[in-house]
C-alpha cells in the first residue's frame, strides 16, 4: 500500500518483528496502519482480513518458519538423510 522504496515488506517486518507478528494476526489492518511503512498489496490485506486469528496464525507462523528454515539451508546446507545438518560428512 506504500510506494515509497523505504517501505518494508509485509513479510519481511512479520518475520523479523515478534510485536508486529502478534498485531498481525489479532488484527492486521490496525497492525499495519500502526507500523507505519509497510510495502502490502491490497490483495494480501483481503486476503488477511478475510481469515480468521487461528487460520492467520498457522499462515504466519508458515512464512515464518519457511523463512527461518530457508535462511538455514542457505547458511549451513540442507538436512541430510540421516537427519544432520548439511548431510553426510564428507559428502
Amino acid at each position: 500500500m506504500v510506494d515509497d522504496a523505504a517501505a518494508v515488506p509485509l513479510w519481511t517486518r512479520a518475520v523479523a518483528d515478534e510485536r508486529f507478528r502478534a498485531e498481525l494476526i489479532d488484527d492486521p489492518l490496525r497492525a499495519v496502519a500502526a507500523a507505519g511503512n509497510i510495502d502490502v498489496s491490497s490483495e494480501q490485506m483481503r486476503l488477511l482480513d478475510e481469515m480468521d486469528a487461528t487460520s492467520r496464525a498457522e499462515l504466519v507462523t508458515e512464512v515464518v518458519r519457511r523463512v527461518h528454515w530457508a535462511g538455514g539451508a542457505a547458511r549451513f546446507g540442507g538436512i541430510g538423510s540421516d537427519g544432520r545438518i548439511g548431510g553426510l560428512p564428507g559428502t
